[in-house]
């Protein structure tokens, strides 16, 4: 099948063994390709019950079928395994070039199990590909890393890399290719460091067939021409996501000081206007035509981002209203490998922590040195950085303070408090990796352009469902975020690497066949009930100024819209998928 390499690279580390083997078209027909494909392959390969960070856990890195093909945005690639930070199933997407690299390379997945007995860089140039040792790079941060990669193997190569928070095995530590971009949550990165891995390097000199050429890049043409260089996507070129820092705040969503308010005092100084002041130029991914990266230098600091979810955990809701503060932080965590809406969580909660008398870890709202010195500390497990490394909910716990730890399925919720966008309690509680925005996105229609009330749970199971639904279609593609893509565009793509005409039915189903693999996957782990803290829905946390005061799902309101959206997904009270509702979807695997 054209767009498909139809090849998987299966790297066993323990008998130090390469192979090769054809990608499961079968699988691919239905599950198409990043999320579908990848969710597939781990209910058929994470054996169940496996410990997360073992090293059987296999980790997997799969490309979309327009990796390499100049479809906007669609560089994307996927990484998963069973999350070492939740034991869910995971998937985390970054952009840059070495999913078209690997595509060119001649693979549209590459399989790693077991450890390698020394630290390991593996070393991809086409259909050779080596276990060299990575002795040598060892501590190396990301930067520094690639720059010695590219001058040792081929200037030309790109890159899956891990930093010293990886090495360090701390749990939410990221994957980082083109320095700046990460697969950020999960723990992927500390799967890596489990297996001894330092770096997946890779080269191509290959291509992607695209079947009628002529055909599908005059509506490659088309579609950029009308679809993606319009007003709907160019806020991602002219601000990136930095553009919603204050429309979140103004809305009083934005978690301020651990989230104890809904809006920031000191927004002013890390918002949009304040970083285009130090804005140099614009970047972006291989393939894509909107550029929404950007480049800040300020004195000596130079680099890409923050981005806006990084400014909200790693800004507002570490008290920190500082431009240079924010982008050292960022820029530290980027280099040593590590998310930054964990550390910022974690980092605003031992912050209150402290000032709440609890416990004493050196950090003061306000205080910017101590915050900025806190990633390094962290993630070498130093100082105490060594109790914060435990992550949000076990430093609380430690402590008897479990109630401020704001996380669902022990991943540290992002940048929306529900009190300010009542559709967020869904989209966090029932979002297949733990609590995450990128899976739903009924913030948009609550309080970033969109018309439904933010105050009321009326409505909000259905519309997360069509979120997330729709975010797995787009998330099989891998088409970004940041391109407002529709079925019709996605329809007429697919149509070629099919080679027949899909319906947005089609599609949507799809999507919906990827989340409940999501869901039978957790279901099998184990996973903990869904939830969200009592503090974001309960009355007697309502905050008592801003926009969002007095407001409050309540407990009932909460679990009744809970079991609306399981009823509405064709799932039992206990969120479990009927078996109609499996064989309606053409799911071949069982709960």
């Amino acid at each position: 099948m054209d767009f498909y390499q139809g090849k998987v690279l299966r790297i066993d580390l323990t008998g130090s063994n390469v192979s090769v083997e054809p990608l499961r078209m079968d699988w691919a027909s239905l599950y198409v390709g990043g999320k579908g494909l990848l969710f597939r392959y781990l209910l058929d390969e994470v054996a169940p019950g496996l410990d997360p960070w073992s090293p059987d856990n296999p980790l997997m890195f799969f490309t979309g079928p327009f990796a390499g093909t100049g479809v906007s945005t669609c560089s994307r690639l996927v990484v998963g395994c069973k999350s070492p930070q939740t034991g869910t199933i995971l998937d985390s997407y970054v952009g840059g070039s070495f999913g078209p690299e690997l595509k060119f390379a001649g693979y549209d997945a590459i399989i790693v199990t077991g450890r390698a007995a020394e630290p390991t860089l593996v070393w991809i140039k086409d259909d050779v590909v080596e276990l060299r040792s990575a002795a040598p790079y060892l501590g190396m941060k990301i930067g520094e890393l690639e720059h010695t990669l590219r001058r040792d193997l081929d200037p030309r190569m790109q890159a899956m890399s891990n930093g010293p928070a990886g090495e360090n095995l701390l749990p939410w530590a990221c994957l980082s290719t083109d320095q700046a971009h990460k697969a950020g949550r999960g723990g992927a990165g500390a799967l890596m460091g489990t297996k001894n891995v330092k770096a997946i390097a890779v080269r191509g000199t290959g291509s992607v067939g695209v079947g009628d050429t002529a055909a599908f890049l005059a509506d490659l043409y088309r579609i950029h021409k009308d679809r993606v260089f319009t007003p709907a996507n160019m806020w991602a070129h002219e601000e990136g996501t930095l553009a919603l820092v204050d429309m979140v705040d103004v809305a009083g969503a934005m978690p301020t000081r651990n989230w104890s308010e809904g809006q920031f005092d000191g927004i002013d100084q890390i918002n949009s206007a304040a970083f285009q002041k130090v804005r140099l130029k614009k970047r972006a991914c291989s393939q894509c035509a909107i550029g929404c990266r950007n480049f800040h230098v300020i004195g000596d600091a130079r680099g890409e981002g923050p981005e806006f979810e990084t400014v909200a955990l790693c800004g507002a809701n570490c008290g920190v209203g500082d431009t240079e503060a924010l982008f050292r932080f960022n820029l530290a965590c980027d280099d040593l490998g590590m998310d930054t809406i964990s550390t910022g969580a974690v980092v605003a909660l031992a912050t209150d922590m402290t000032e709440r008398g609890v416990a004493d870890f050196g950090l003061h709202f306000e205080d910017h040195e101590a915050y900025v010195a806190a990633p390094e500390l962290i993630a070498r497990r130093e100082g105490p950085g060594a109790e914060m490394a435990l992550g949000a909910r076990a430093l609380a716990a430690a402590y008897g303070v479990s109630d401020l730890a704001m996380e669902v399925k022990n991943l540290e919720l992002p940048g929306y408090d529900p009190r300010g966008s009542f559709g967020m309690s869904l989209s966090y509680s029932t979002a297949d990796r733990g609590g995450c925005h990128q899976r739903s996105y009924v913030q948009a229609d609550e309080i970033l352009g969109g018309d439904l009330p933010p105050d009321t749970m009326a409505g909000k199971a259905a519309v997360n469902i069509h979120w997330q639904n729709f975010t797995s279609v787009k998330y099989t593609g891998i088409w970004c975020e940041f391109w407002a893509v529709e079925l019709g565009d996605m329809r007429q793509l697919l149509r070629y690497p099919f080679g027949r005409d899909l319906s947005d039915e089609d599609l949507m189903h799809v999507g919906e066949r990827a989340w409940n693999l999501a869901r039978l996957f957790n279901l099998r782990e184990g996973v903990e009930p869904d939830n969200l803290p009592r503090k974001l829905y309960a009355e007697d946390h309502a905050f008592t100024a801003g926009p969002s005061a007095r407001r409050a799902i309540g407990e009932s309101g909460f679990r009744a819209a809970l079991q609306e959206y399981y009823s509405l997904r064709g799932w039992d009270a206990d969120g479990v998928p009927s078996e109609r509702k499996l064989s309606e979807l053409n799911i071949d695997v069982r709960h």
